[in-house]
């Protein structure tokens, strides 16, 4: 009952002061987005000019709201609530510090209460880190990328990265990750741009799942008739922000004859691109059901959506890449099944080809 009590007395709390939490940040908030329109209209100075603002207004708004905070909380009677956000409100309430409520409650409607656990010590943690503003970071960042200006571009890409916990969207690190390993790449710096691909799956599961990439390569390597259909039959992978990562590493691997690490990445972009595509069909169509890798290619084709989703990712280039990969290795059932495949049913003339071209190489 007193926690169903805090929680309506913080939702009171919360629409009381809306109008004023409204306008916090306003400043920074607004200069970034007006850096973004610059960005956009492709008016660089303007731009960069505006995402610094932004940067500043952030630190001097972080640092105010600190200064009110710990104002706030510095009589004894509300040290005495401890640090409990709920009783903490309750008690700031009753003193009528309504610019202190106004500030938590900013940070409560955004993130929401659990992301702090409950801890005025982690949101005044959180507002100190804000001050960095990684957004605006990463478009000073692309800003001088695009003027060819790397270096300063990979100093602002590294500090947005290490303010990345207060990105507003968190999957954007792995967009400025994929960014610098473009840049190295650029600069034929291979080592480098392998340690920013690998970087971008250090929290990826199927990646750390040694159980999966054994049971695959078992699959694969078995070499047996039906073993091409049996890998599409059984594995399933949905990390599909680390799927151009996957692709990379694959052909990276391949071109320095790192010839099992290559196996393994073309696998995995694979499988998790196949799954997918699966998964949307299956959505679409409760009927669906996989039933072979012949009918998966026909009903592919019916969905104009999704075949524009497969030639941006490389979609029938993977499985060709997985066919040369194998077949190199010496896995000639399991290349040979799915060039078969690709030869009747890839829908780009292209990789149509380069499949028919394969297929002939095999005995």
């Amino acid at each position: 009952m007193k926690k169903l009590i805090s929680l309506i007395l913080c939702a009171v709390f919360s629409t009381v002061l809306f109008a004023a939490t409204n306008n916090i940040n306003e400043g920074s908030l607004k200069a970034y987005r007006t850096a973004k329109s610059y960005y956009e209209n492709q008016e660089y100075g303007r731009a960069l000019k505006n995402a610094e603002d932004a940067i500043l207004f952030r630190r001097q708004q972080a640092e105010y709201e600190i200064k009110v905070l710990t104002s706030a909380l510095s009589p004894r009677r509300v040290q005495l609530a401890g640090d409990n956000i709920y009783d903490i409100l309750k008690v700031l309430n009753t003193r009528g510090e309504k610019e202190a409520i106004s500030i938590i409650n900013l940070y409560i409607n955004k993130k929401g209460i659990d992301f702090f656990n409950n801890s005025i010590k982690q949101l005044l943690d959180y507002i100190n880190d804000t001050k960095s503003y990684p957004e605006a970071q990463k478009l000073i960042g692309d800003i001088y990328r695009l003027e060819g200006e790397y270096d300063f571009a990979e100093s602002y890409y590294l500090m947005a990265l290490d303010n990345k916990e207060v990105l507003d969207i968190p999957d954007e690190q792995y967009e400025i990750l994929y960014t610098l390993a473009e840049i190295s790449k650029f600069q034929q710096k291979y080592d480098e741009m392998e340690i920013r691909l690998l970087n971008i799956l250090t929290e990826d599961s199927f990646y750390k799942d040694n159980g999966l990439f054994y049971s695959m390569m078992n699959t694969i390597k078995g070499n047996k008739q039906g073993a091409m259909e049996k890998y599409f039959l059984l594995y399933r992978a949905n990390s599909y922000y680390c799927l151009s990562a996957y692709n990379q590493l694959a052909l990276y691997y391949e071109s320095i004859g790192e010839k099992e690490k290559a196996l393994n990445f073309s696998a995995l972009s694979v499988i998790t691109s196949f799954s997918k595509i699966i998964n949307i069909l299956e959505r679409r169509n409760a009927d669906y059901n996989y039933t072979g890798i012949e009918s998966f290619f026909n009903e592919v084709v019916m969905y104009d959506d999704i075949m524009q989703w497969s030639y941006e990712n490389n979609f029938w280039q993977n499985f060709n890449n997985l066919a040369r990969i194998t077949a190199e290795q010496g896995y000639y059932n399991f290349s040979k099944e799915l060039l078969l495949v690709l030869v009747e049913k890839s829908p780009d003339v292209y990789w149509q080809k380069d499949a028919v071209l394969q297929l002939s190489k095999i005995k």
